[in-house]
């Protein structure tokens, strides 16, 4: 499973897959979206269409919004040795 993660003023954003296409979109402990692919939701958040007022508020093209999945941090889970 990837996630994937992305620090923001008004919180960190995080893309987690649950299933083989399914992907949410979490901010803290609200979940956002369910998405078919990390890029939609990503997208979301790139295009201010996230449902967070302090976030949808900025102005396209401010540099702190992240342009596409390029601009995330993939999270890789480590899996423990037996």
């Amino acid at each position: 499973m990837k996630d994937y993660i992305y620090n923001a003023d008004v919180g960190t954003f995080e893309i987690r897959q649950v299933e083989h296409e399914l992907y949410q979109l979490w901010l803290g402990d609200e979940m956002l979206g369910e998405y078919a692919t990390a890029e939609m939701a990503a997208d979301d958040v790139a295009n201010l269409n996230t449902g967070v007022p302090e976030w949808d508020a900025l102005e396209p093209g401010d540099e702190t919004v992240p342009t596409s999945l390029d601009d995330w941090a993939e999270v890789k889970e480590e899996i423990p040795e037996a």
